[in-house]
C-alpha cells in the first residue's frame, strides 16, 4: 500500500470511551432533557411480545408493532443502553439493495428479486419521513452514495453492473461514472471510475437509535436498559391460553406470547443460529473539523464514499465539517463470543488510518479526534437471516454483513409483520424463512476466517500498491467463492 510518512502524534486508542457517535447523540439528549429513564428489569413481567436488543433491529420491530396493533404490552430488553451496539457505531450509511439486485435475481428470481430491492429501497425515504415526523434530527441528507474503484490497473466491471439493473428494469437505480465525474464528487488522488447510487442517504446513527427510544417510550413501550438476557425457554407454557415463552435475566424475567430476537452479531451465540452467522470486526476514526480542507476536496455535497477492497473503507461527512471514515479490517471472533477483539484492536486502527492516507494523502497532518469498533455479522450470502421457529412464537433477524442501519428498518417491518400476521407480504418475501449455508464449527470458523483474512488484507494492500497479488494470497482468497460463499461486497 502507498502511504504518507508515519504520523507524528499517537492515534486515538479504541474502547477507552463510548464512540462519538453516541457521546454525541447522548450530550444533545440530556442538553434538551430528553433523558427519560429505562431502568434494568427487577422481578417478573408479562407482555404480548419480549423483544431482546435494543438496536435499530428490536426497535422498529417494536415501533411497528404499536403501527400495527396500538396498544400491545411490548416489553423490550436490552444489555446495554438502546443505541450502545452497532447502532451506535456504524458508519451511517442508509441504502437499499440495488448493487446486489442481479443476486437477488439470480437466487430468487426477476420477479421476487426486484421486490425484494423495492422493499429495501422504501428505507431511504421512509427514515427521511420518519425523522420529519417524529422530530427526531438525525442529521438525514439524502445525497447518494458513490462507491469508487481505487484499484490501479484493476477494471471495475461498473458499466457492465449498470447495464445489468437497465435490463432487469431498474435502471436509473445506479450509473457508471468516469473517472473526471468522480474527481468532481471528491478529488483523490486514488479514485478513478464510480458507481453512483442516488437512492442513498446519511444519518447520525445514535441520534436515529436514541431517536427510536424516545417515540417508543412515549407510546408505552417498555423498556429495560442494563438488562441481560440469560435464557429463554420457548415452550415453557403455563395453561391454555397463557404466555407460553420465559425469558431470564439477571434479576427478573418476562413472560411473553411471542418473543423477537434481534440481537445482531450476538446471535452468533446462540443455540440454533451460531453455524448462521460469522463475527468480523469493524472500526471507524473521525477526524477534527475539517471544513476548508473538504472544500478544496470539492466534497461539500455529503455524499456517501466507499472503495472497492473486500475489507471495505467507508466514509463520509458530518454536519459540522468532519470525516468518519471506517473499514473492515477488524479480526473475526471465536464462537460468537462477542468481546475485545471487536473494540480494542489497535492495529485494526492503524489499517484504518493507513487506508484513510492512502486515499487522502494530501491530508496526512489532519488529527483524529476518536476511534472505535464494532461487531458486524457477516452470513453465508451477505443478506439478512429473518424468519421464525418454536411454531412461529419466535421470530428473528440478523447478517446485515454491515450494511444495517437501512436493511434493520425493513427486518423491523417484516417482524412485526410475522408477529401480526404471518400472511402479509411483507412476511411472505422471498427470503423471509429462506436458509443460509451454514459456515463451519469452530475451531475451522475461527483459523479460517483469520487465515483468510489477512489473505484478503495482503490482496487489498497489492492492488492499491498496484501489484499482482502473490499466488498464495490469491489461492487464500478465493477459498470462500470455491466453497460457495458469497463473502465480498
Amino acid at each position: 500500500m502507498v502511504v504518507t510518512p508515519d504520523r507524528s502524534r499517537p492515534l486515538p486508542i479504541p474502547g477507552v470511551r463510548r464512540a462519538w457517535w453516541l457521546r454525541e447523540a447522548l450530550a444533545t439528549e440530556a442538553a434538551a432533557g430528553r433523558v427519560a429513564p429505562a431502568p434494568p428489569l427487577q422481578g417478573e413481567a408479562t407482555a404480548d411480545v419480549a423483544i431482546i436488543g435494543g438496536g435499530y433491529t428490536g426497535m422498529w420491530t417494536a415501533y411497528f408493532l404499536t403501527e400495527r396493533a396500538p396498544g400491545v404490552r411490548i416489553v423490550l430488553l436490552e444489555q446495554d443502553i438502546c443505541g450502545g451496539g452497532p447502532s451506535g457505531r456504524n458508519g451511517g450509511f442508509v441504502h437499499g439493495w440495488w448493487v446486489q439486485l442481479p443476486y437477488l435475481v439470480k437466487r430468487y428470481g426477476t420477479k421476487s428479486g426486484i421486490e425484494l430491492a423495492d422493499a429495501a429501497d422504501e428505507v431511504v425515504d421512509g427514515i427521511g419521513a420518519w425523522c420529519a415526523q417524529h422530530g427526531v434530527d438525525a442529521w438525514y441528507r439524502k445525497a447518494g452514495s458513490l462507491e469508487a474503484n481505487a484499484f490501479p490497473g484493476v477494471e471495475s466491471g461498473f458499466e457492465a453492473t449498470a447495464a445489468k439493473l437497465d435490463r432487469l428494469g431498474a435502471g436509473g437505480q445506479l450509473a457508471a461514472w468516469d473517472a473526471a465525474a468522480v474527481q468532481e464528487v471528491c478529488a483523490s488522488p486514488a479514485f478513478r471510475d464510480g458507481l453512483w447510487m442516488p437512492s442513498a442517504a446519511s444519518i447520525q446513527p445514535a441520534r436515529l437509535a436514541r431517536g427510536l427510544r424516545r417515540v417508543l417510550l412515549e407510546r408505552g413501550v417498555t423498556i429495560h436498559e442494563n438488562t441481560r438476557v440469560r435464557r429463554m425457554d420457548a415452550n415453557a407454557g403455563s395453561g391454555a391460553g397463557q404466555p407460553g415463552i420465559r425469558i431470564w435475566t439477571d434479576n427478573g424475567s418476562v413472560r411473553a406470547y411471542q418473543a423477537v430476537l434481534a440481537v445482531n452479531a450476538w446471535a452468533a451465540g446462540w443455540p440454533g443460529h451460531r453455524l448462521r452467522l460469522l463475527a468480523w470486526g469493524s472500526y471507524m476514526v473521525i477526524t477534527e473539523p475539517i471544513p476548508d480542507r473538504l472544500e478544496a476536496l470539492g466534497w461539500t455535497g455529503g455524499e456517501l464514499l466507499s472503495d472497492t477492497r473486500f475489507t471495505i473503507s467507508y466514509f463520509r461527512t458530518t454536519d459540522d465539517g468532519r470525516i468518519a471514515f471506517g473499514a473492515g479490517v477488524g479480526a473475526a471472533g471465536f464462537d460468537g463470543r462477542i468481546d475485545q477483539t471487536f473494540t480494542h484492536d489497535r492495529q485494526a486502527i492503524a489499517r484504518v488510518v493507513a487506508n484513510f492516507d492512502h486515499l487522502f494523502p494530501m491530508l496526512h497532518d489532519v488529527r483524529f479526534e476518536d476511534a472505535w469498533g464494532g461487531p458486524i455479522d457477516i452470513t453465508g450470502d451477505r443478506f439478512p437471516v429473518i424468519g421464525s421457529r418454536d411454531g412461529g412464537r419466535v421470530h428473528y433477524a440478523y447478517g446485515y454483513s454491515g450494511n444495517g442501519a437501512g436493511p434493520a428498518r425493513l427486518a423491523g417491518r417484516v417482524l412485526a409483520a410475522l408477529v401480526d400476521d404471518p400472511y402479509d407480504p411483507l412476511a411472505r418475501l422471498a427470503l423471509v424463512g429462506r436458509g443460509q449455508r451454514i459456515l463451519p464449527p469452530e475451531p475451522f470458523r475461527y483459523i479460517g476466517a483469520r487465515v483468510i483474512r489477512e489473505a484478503l488484507i495482503r490482496r487489498d494492500d497489492a492492488l492499491d500498491a498496484g501489484r499482482r497479488p502473490g499466488l498464495v494470497v490469491r489461492a487464500l482468497a478465493r477459498v470462500p467463492s470455491l466453497l460457495g460463499y458469497r463473502f465480498e461486497h
